[in-house]
């Protein structure tokens, strides 16, 4: 189905003239709407789409659906499939994530959200995007909203697919294909020595090295681990789709831990957008990676079964690369090139992020022991 939807642009833009304003440029983008479960396409053509508040249909109205705050209005993805799809007759349903500032897109036509791997996915030329209403559009930008695994079917061995297996001693390397220097034997050794330095470690961040240990040797972590366990099965949903990356992953593996499948994926999706160009993730996104962000982002994309985004070229760095990088000597992971200010507490952390996703939801298992 191919259309071009001027309607709405030209009456955005004849409201902006009456009010005395000059009108928005309006964007004219290549849009797909396809799902992994059928070989048509929804929607695939062209659309004019103007900044414009988008109504989800969710009950709260309409939002604000022209860029990031603070920015000049601006075309958007969502702006275009909020166009496309009133002027072809198909619903669609998204809902308003205040905090994000931004809509979960949870249903186009009949094709809904649904676990464990059905959900709705945006590409701009290619790049994944965590948020259609603060991505802004430019003439002839590829805008692709995909259902199903994100990316379609997800690698054998990406990190925290269904049915790959997790980075541990013992078992296959799980992630993407690392370079030659970063294979399964060293990713061993370097959880061998962080888990040895750990032991004889104190300091700031001490329960967070019980915590990962236990985890890592299959038992229930006991004492300071233990009530750090308890907090972080509680952790509330507030702060699960950021801006801070690392209380979104946590928040994400206490909602997985709770059953709340479909929450705790939201809260990984925008993890997974934080990613940085050297493999690793910020505190915020667009900072620098830190060891301890990429460890507990590690953590969200495994128990959520989300891998990390898809490198820019083929061996490009990912997330165990980066941890890699920042493996010592003496078995501590340090926080950045450079600056190791608390080693119990980072590496224990990032030791986390080399545990395998069933370890790390023996969490939960001990609660119901308990």
């Amino acid at each position: 189905m191919r259309k071009l939807l001027s309607g709405p642009a030209i009456a955005v833009a004849l409201a902006a003239a009456m009010a005395g304003g000059a009108p928005a440029r309006a964007a004219v983008v290549d849009l797909a709407v396809e799902s992994a479960t059928t070989s048509a396409a929804l929607y695939d053509g062209p659309v004019e789409t103007l900044p414009h508040a988008v109504d989800g249909g969710d009950g709260s109205g309409a939002h604000d659906c022209d860029g990031p705050p603070g920015g000049a209005p601006a075309p958007t993805a969502t702006g275009a499939l909020d166009d496309a799809l009133r002027g072809a007759g198909i619903s669609w349903r998204g809902n308003w994530n205040p905090s994000f500032r931004d809509f979960f897109v949870d249903r186009i036509g009949s094709f809904a959200s649904a676990t464990p791997d059905r959900y709705w996915s945006l590409t701009v030329n290619g790049r994944f995007s965590a948020g259609g209403c603060l991505t802004t559009v430019t003439d002839g930008d590829a805008v692709r909203f995909f259902y199903g695994p994100l990316f379609g079917a997800p690698a054998a061995d990406d990190p925290a697919a269904p049915g790959s297996a997790p980075v541990e001693p013992g078992g296959p390397e799980s992630g993407r294909p690392t370079p030659p220097t970063i294979r399964r034997g060293a990713l061993e050794r370097i959880a061998r020595r962080a888990a040895r330095f750990l032991h004889g470690a104190g300091g700031v961040g001490g329960e967070w090295g019980g915590l990962a240990l236990a985890l890592r040797a299959g038992r229930e972590p006991t004492g300071a681990a233990r009530r750090l366990g308890e907090r972080l099965r509680a952790l509330p949903a507030k702060g699960s789709t950021g801006p801070n990356v690392d209380s979104a992953a946590l928040a994400a593996w206490a909602l997985v831990m709770r059953d709340r499948d479909a929450a705790a994926r939201r809260a990984a999706v925008f993890v997974r957008s934080a990613q940085a160009a050297d493999g690793g993730f910020p505190t915020m996104p667009g900072g620098a990676s830190n060891a301890q962000s990429t460890g507990v982002a590690l953590v969200a994309l495994r128990v959520t079964g989300l891998g990390p985004r898809p490198t820019p070229v083929p061996g490009g760095p990912t997330p165990l690369d980066y941890l890699a990088s920042l493996a010592r000597r003496a078995g501590s992971i340090a926080y950045s090139p450079g600056s190791s200010p608390t080693p119990a507490w980072t590496t224990a952390q990032a030791l986390l992020g080399l545990t395998g996703r069933t370890k790390l939801l023996d969490l939960a298992a001990g609660a119901a022991r308990g």
